[in-house]
């Protein structure tokens, strides 16, 4: 036979024990499910690859990390189509982010840098063809200079300002900025802040260039850009405090990571994308981006 002592102590935790799960039981029943919590939802987001694009020629010869030939292009809106990705532009993002105006099942967006007439010559009728829309961020200066002496050959032309007010107007093509004249390696890479530079002369050297083409684009096209892409990805500290100043409500970098889309409004600001490189085949690139 065998003896089982409990003390005192132990026989009123035990019962302690049995009312506190009663009670937790009783409380989930009145209640029901806890809701999960704001960090949690924010955390999670909409899921938005962003597609780096920027010269498109025949030529094969000139393919390489920044060029890709139309047969590509093709491929890759085509791969998008099948796996039921539909384009947004930055407008769609912040009409999200602002007023709740939802976005795709399956949101894609596709970006162009540096404005090549050739963005005009073969992707926009493919474009027309998918029922796809696509965001070209253009350099001031190769616009002005193409404007002034027009050129109509893709392989080194770029797009003039009335380029960009026909293509604008088509409600296709969306156009933001790439800087006027800080797509260059030197004296600074891009928009960064030199080594040595004062804040104060930095940042006033970012809020000149950046409205000037700000009033060339609304002169000139009847464009208003709401978002600045980095060239280069550049990005100083310093930066983001002038973009926001200026009234910019997204940035774009060259960072390959995914984006995921929130109701807060800095969840914008330096938005990842993928390069899209010649070399690769669509489907290796579109599963690099995390699109299946």
């Amino acid at each position: 036979m065998f003896i089982i002592t409990v003390n005192k102590r132990q026989l009123v935790l035990g019962a302690v024990g049995v009312l506190i799960a009663c009670a937790i039981a009783a409380a989930s029943l009145l209640l029901g499910p806890l809701a999960p919590t704001q960090a949690s939802e924010e955390t999670d987001g909409i899921n938005l690859p962003i597609l780096m694009y920027h010269s498109i020629l025949k030529d094969n010869s000139r393919a390489g990390k920044y060029v890709i030939s139309p047969d590509t292009i093709e491929q890759d809106m085509l791969y998008l189509k099948d796996h039921g990705y539909t384009t947004v532009v930055m407008a769609d993002l912040i009409d999200y982010v602002e007023n709740g105006t939802p976005l795709p099942e399956k949101p894609v967006m596709l970006t162009f840098d540096d404005g090549h007439l050739n963005n005009k010559t073969y992707v926009y009728p493919l474009l027309q063809k998918y029922g796809m829309k696509a965001v070209i961020s253009i350099v001031g200066e190769y616009t002005e200079k193409f404007s002034v002496t027009p050129d109509p050959n893709p392989a080194y032309a770029y797009l003039t300002w009335d380029d960009i007010r026909e293509l604008s107007e088509s409600g296709i093509v969306e156009f933001q900025s790439h800087s006027y004249a800080l797509h260059d390696q030197k004296p600074r890479k891009g928009a960064a802040k030199k080594r040595g530079e004062d804040t104060a002369s930095y940042q006033k050297m970012l809020t000149d260039d950046l409205t000037k083409l700000q009033d060339c684009l609304t002169q000139k096209s009847g464009v208003t850009p709401t978002t600045f892409t980095y060239p280069y990805g550049a990005i100083s500290k310093d930066s983001t405090s002038v973009v926001k100043a200026l009234g910019f409500k997204a940035s774009l970098s060259c960072y390959e990571k995914p984006n995921y889309i929130t109701r807060d409004p800095d969840c914008l600001y330096e938005l990842n994308r993928y390069n899209r490189a010649n070399g690769s085949s669509t489907e290796k690139f579109m599963k690099k981006a995390g699109i299946v």
